[in-house]
């Protein structure tokens, strides 16, 4: 396929020979490996690492027309990193590899198999850990302060219309709940609802913002993402900060969004390289939305009280 002799990324460049000693000397078999949540940012990292190196050696033999061989690192890669990567992409590997891994005889389907999980390792690339509740106990001094409809006022419906996109979502004042689906179609993918604030809040006394009684759909697969916007972001066209989150084991725990994990803004999805940091004393927007790869499908996101904390 000529799209993928233009979309190669060589994110790393390794030998060949160093790539197939690291593959052998961690080859791992999918059954044996546990479906969980408690991944690190250091394995997901080793698990990016690795997927570097596969695309640097796959994506070449692909443009050469060795396609069998880019189906096969892809293969042994996605078998090697498995037991690094969060559940969702456990279950998409598993599909892949074990489920039609013997469909993979003729060169129609290798192409098809070189293709399928190189959209997974995008997806993986992409990907970030998310917050989740703790004990806030261990904290000292916390306070709550929860936003106030008032100071909230009416959100509005964000959705991926604006590309052609189908997506829904619905936003319910008195359950605190949001709720819809989120389609792939025509490129699509996301749906979020967002409160405009008509004048700039400083909110620099505070150190984030809280979530409490938090629930949602498929609690093991689903993460969100918070949105924020400072005066700096009403300068650029489609920039916001975002955080992504949840709640994999429901715990009843307050979960705790510090202002300093806003490091980057961000324009259409994508990292401003060089970019402030999230100005606490200009907010000009807060929103949450339920975006592609980690919410595919129908989603539910509910909570009891949101604020800020001190």
């Amino acid at each position: 396929m000529k799209l993928h002799r233009i979309a190669a990324l060589l994110l790393t460049q390794t030998s060949e020979a160093f790539f197939s000693q690291s593959i052998n000397s961690c080859r791992r078999q999918l059954s044996s490996s546990p479906l969980n949540m408690n991944i690190t940012n250091n394995n997901l990292n080793r698990a990016k690492l690795r997927i570097s190196q596969a695309i640097s050696i796959g994506a070449p033999a692909y443009n050469s027309g060795d396609i069998q061989k880019c189906a096969a690192v892809y293969t042994e890669t996605a078998r090697e990193i498995q037991p690094l990567l969060p559940t969702v992409f456990q279950t998409k590997i598993r599909h892949q590899v074990d489920d039609h891994g013997s469909e993979t005889t003729q060169t129609n389907n290798y192409d098809a198999k070189a293709w399928a999980l190189r959209r997974i390792f995008d997806s993986i690339m992409d990907y970030q850990m998310p917050i989740v509740p703790e004990n806030y106990t261990k904290y000292k001094n916390i306070a709550f302060q929860p936003f106030t409809s008032s100071q909230l006022g009416q959100p509005i419906k964000v959705m991926d219309n604006v590309m052609g996109g189908i997506s829904t979502g619905k936003w319910d004042p008195n359950t605190n709940s949001f709720a819809g689906v989120t389609s792939l179609a025509n490129n699509g993918g996301f749906s979020s609802i967002r409160w405009r604030f008509e004048n700039c809040q400083n909110w620099s006394y505070a150190k984030g913002i809280y979530i409490s009684g938090l629930k949602h759909s498929k609690p093991r697969e689903h993460i969100f993402s918070i949105l924020v916007k400072d005066d700096m972001c009403e300068r650029v066209r489609l920039a916001n900060f975002k955080a992504v989150f949840s709640n994999p084991e429901q715990v009843d725990q307050p979960l705790l969004i510090p202002f300093d994990v806003f490091k980057q803004m961000e324009q259409m999805g994508r990292a401003m390289v060089g970019s402030p940091a999230f100005n606490p004393v200009a907010v000009t927007e807060i929103g949450l939305m339920a975006i592609k790869p980690a919410v595919v499908g129908e989603f539910s996101l509910e909570f009891s009280e949101w604020g800020l904390y001190t």
